[in-house]
């Protein structure tokens, strides 16, 4: 399998792909001291006890005696290739109407630099559109989520990859360690062949962050106590859980869409965020970010709506049997923190949705300005002012 790659962070599904696509992405096949992207490696080990808070961070899908599920590595950014991908489609498809005036300039005045622009235009679209295809296709008509299962009585690890194939691994064979990447921080599980060095398999968990090693630490632990502690250690995982995202049995809603994408936005992550009362912080820049996070937004909640929900085979779910009478699933007996799967109080269903719905309109005003530089560029007539058109409607002086 040397040359495939394992994609770590789920930007493209293709498994062979152009050095200039993979930074960061590991070699199966390689040597985990010859892989690229990796710029520090910090050993863990599933046999110590560290003596740090455990730290869910809110990846928690489900929760019991049996298994333990977790989101994938890319869950809170889940979105933003489809949003970029708007974005560049909206842009291309702007230039297109600049294809007109090249043509016709080509028709009239035929010379080599003309035809050289028009093909380069041409070119340039081709590798766009294909460019486009393989970013959204990582994020439309996919799984909801991209689970990880650890199975505590089995010693097993389920692992749905972004090329949509699910990989199983046993615990005791696998290797951790935090890996340094140019991006942040994560947490990579790796297997190797006989040789101890070329790898055979990997997958990063959930969590990531770029601040500091000791909450990934505790994260790491809360996985590793999971796996390898007695029952007493088991109600103390337990304990740590305050929230559980239930992606893997319903769509996430337009609102649990937002919440999910301001985790990376709004709160400390290298603190616990399974209590985001206290790590809820606020900084004026984010209104200057505001048509970003709106892209980002309409990016995750149409990736949710096109995409589908994940099933294991029937072998994995055979070995993952849940005791109807376990005290320890979480998913019948909710902790504290899944506010949105009770009574949700009003007050936060206004603020969310008037936030929602500023910073749609943010972001629309940028779209429009950008059409008006485009358009201003044309060389035939007077364009309109398409922000001064959206204020007139959004000022209402229509109604004056």
């Amino acid at each position: 399998m040397s040359g495939y790659v394992v994609d770590m962070e789920g930007r493209f599904r293709l498994t062979k792909k152009p050095p200039f696509l993979t930074p960061g992405y590991q070699a199966v096949g390689q040597k985990l001291d010859d892989v690229k992207g990796i710029r520090k490696r910090v050993p863990l080990e599933k046999d110590k006890n560290y003596d740090v808070p455990l730290q869910p961070q809110q990846t928690v899908v489900q929760f019991n005696s049996t298994y333990l599920e977790t989101t994938g590595r890319n869950e809170r950014r889940r979105g933003d290739a489809v949003g970029w991908g708007l974005f560049l489609l909206f842009i291309t498809l702007s230039i297109t109407t600049l294809y007109k005036f090249v043509l016709a300039d080509l028709i009239n005045n035929f010379d080599v630099f003309s035809l050289g622009v028009a093909v380069f235009f041409f070119i340039s679209m081709f590798i766009t559109i294909i460019f486009l295809i393989n970013i959204l296709s990582t994020e439309l008509f996919t799984t909801w989520h991209y689970p990880i299962r650890f199975n505590r009585k089995t010693r097993k690890v389920y692992v749905r990859q972004y090329n949509r194939k699910v990989e199983v691994y046993n615990w005791d064979d696998l290797t951790f360690f935090i890996a340094y990447i140019s991006e942040d921080r994560d947490i990579r599980a790796v297997t190797f062949d006989k040789d101890g060095e070329t790898v055979t398999g990997m997958f990063a968990l959930a969590f990531q962050n770029n601040v500091i090693d000791q909450s990934l630490i505790s994260y790491f632990e809360f996985i590793r106590r999971y796996m390898e502690g007695d029952d007493q250690q088991l109600k103390e995982v337990k304990e740590a859980i305050r929230y559980i995202y239930p992606i893997h049995k319903k769509r996430e809603t337009p609102l649990m869409s937002f919440k999910r994408l301001i985790l990376n936005v709004l709160y400390y992550s290298h603190e616990n965020i399974e209590y985001p009362e206290r790590t809820f912080r606020f900084y004026p820049v984010i209104l200057v970010i505001l048509p970003l996070l709106a892209l980002r937004y309409a990016g995750r909640v149409i990736s949710m709506l096109t995409s589908y929900r994940h099933c294991f085979s029937p072998d994995i779910q055979a070995e993952c049997q849940i005791d109807p009478s376990d005290p320890y699933d979480l998913n019948k007996h909710l902790p504290a923190g899944n506010l949105e799967q009770r009574n949700q109080p009003m007050w936060k269903t206004v603020v969310y949705s008037v936030g929602i719905a500023i910073a749609t309109i943010a972001m629309i005003f940028v779209g429009a300005f950008m059409i008006d530089v485009m358009g201003a560029a044309r060389p035939h007539g007077d364009y309109p002012s398409m922000v001064g058109k959206l204020w007139y409607v959004v000022s209402l002086g229509w109604l004056v």
